[in-house]
């Protein structure tokens, strides 16, 4: 009895700031016509909405829906009849009968209930949405009542909260998860593609933590591409982490739960027209990705386009690959690289920064042998899109690492001169902010511009 006069109450309060917030109503009608008929009315002009959106030649709504267990968000799309019957599809993971992850429509029955507020109810068996409100729940036990019989804790009834221009704002009865209707603009299986391909374009499990920013404060968000990701303020060892969950739409993603960031909050991001960021509602917070501590911390080698040279570094570079056929006619230097290598002693396995020569010799049984000699550089990253070589000194561990094939040539001391020559700071500018797939180095002091060619990011 307790816990359903803490929903009436909670219904109530919802309602009232609808009513004020909502222009459906004159004045008048607030004060003459009993609750029950201004519900009544209210239902009307909500269920009027839902149709209109659902008419012929449009393509019904997108339910960004969330349950209230722990799990990301879901795309379920309606389409709303006047005669109580709705048309719901969708690919979630846990469809039935062999459905899973697959596009499917069922037909059921909505109705319109005049409870503490404006109820919209999906009553009747869906296969789309019924599985979240199941007492069975599919990710832990699939024969067997979970969660003292809650399920993953899904709603079927959706108390109205708010208008948000063409948007409706539901939250769940029960369990008062925030669900949001937004008309949808395209046929369903085209947005689910759209969907899927704008996830793709910002998330890989390469890159995958991003900066939240507003240009003041910054913490981060890790782990965004499965829909299930953490909210700290800081990449490593963070003390403060908070789990968050999103849904991914055709240009953005939405939150279960509003975020905070100072006095700033946010919930919804949308993908800006330069796509180098998304940004909140108000564009006060973006989300950026951590793409320099990609490249700066990465165990990976970074080629130099070798078209950005300068006259003293092509110079160096055929002075190096003469040097390279000293040791092997057949042996061919590929490229230069910044990066990081790796080298164990004594079972002690440590990361040099370092500037490589990549070689490459003659394919001996299926097989190119390859080489890395290189010398240390320091590399860092002073900065949020910023990179700083430095000289390596000579009382730190390492140095150089010219391999005992090429430890009698002359390459390490021109491999030293061509780390010299790319000392400096310099600003980083991705030719994609998401997805990167090289990186030009721009000297803040002016100069000679770099350009790092990057690995394919994969998923």
């Amino acid at each position: 009895m307790k816990i359903n006069k803490i929903y009436s109450a909670i219904s109530v309060a919802l309602f009232a700031t609808a009513l004020t917030a909502c222009s459906s109503f004159q004045e008048d009608d607030l004060f003459d016509e009993s609750a029950s008929l201004r519900i009544t009315k209210f239902n009307e002009d909500l269920q009027a909405r839902l149709v209109e959106q659902s008419s012929e030649g449009k393509h019904g709504w997108v339910i960004q829906y969330f349950v209230g267990s722990e799990s990301k968000g879901y795309n379920l799309f309606a389409r709303f009849e006047a005669s109580g019957k709705v048309t719901l599809a969708s690919n979630h993971p846990y469809l039935r009968g062999g459905n899973a992850n697959k596009y499917t429509e069922y037909v059921s029955s909505y109705e319109m209930l005049r409870e503490d507020g404006p109820v919209l109810a999906f009553n009747t068996w869906n296969d789309i949405l019924t599985v979240f409100v199941d007492p069975v729940d599919p990710t832990e036990a699939p024969d067997r009542i979970v969660n003292d019989g809650e399920g993953m804790k899904g709603d079927n009834n959706l108390l109205f909260h708010a208008y948000e221009d063409q948007n409706i704002l539901f939250r769940g009865q029960r369990h008062f998860a925030s669900i949001r209707f937004v008309p949808c603009d395209r046929p369903w299986e085209d947005y689910i593609a759209d969907a899927d391909a704008f996830k793709k374009s910002i998330t890989s499990t390469t890159l995958n933590s991003y900066y939240v920013t507003d240009g003041k404060d910054t913490m981060y968000f890790s782990g965004l591409n499965n829909g299930l990701f953490t909210y700290q303020e800081r990449l490593v060892d963070p003390l403060q982490s908070e789990p968050c969950a999103c849904v991914f739409s055709v240009d953005g993603f939405r939150m279960k739960n509003k975020g905070q960031l100072g006095e700033k909050s946010f919930q919804n991001f949308t993908i800006s027209e330069q796509k180098d960021c998304l940004y909140n509602e108000d564009k006060t917070v973006r989300v950026v990705p951590t793409w320099d501590y990609y490249i700066n911390d990465c165990s990976s080698m970074w080629r130099i386009q070798d078209e950005c040279f300068t006259p003293e570094q092509k110079e160096l570079y055929a002075k190096m690959a003469e040097e390279v056929v000293k040791v092997n006619s057949k042996y061919v230097l590929d490229s230069i690289a910044i990066g990081r290598r790796s080298e164990t002693v004594n079972g002690v396995t440590k990361r040099y920064p370092a500037l490589v020569a990549c070689i490459h010799g003659p394919k001996k049984m299926g097989k190119t042998p390859t080489f890395f000699p290189y010398v240390n550089m320091g590399i860092y990253k002073p900065e949020a899109g910023v990179l700083k070589f430095e000289a390596w000194q000579k009382d730190m561990p390492g140095n150089a690492h010219m391999n005992e094939t090429f430890a009698a040539t002359e390459l390490r001391s021109l491999c030293e001169q061509f780390a010299a020559s790319v000392l400096g700071t310099y600003k980083m500018v991705p030719n994609d902010y998401f997805r990167p797939t090289y990186v030009s180095l721009v000297p803040v002091d002016g100069g000679n511009t770099l350009q790092l060619n990057l690995k394919k990011i994969v998923d």
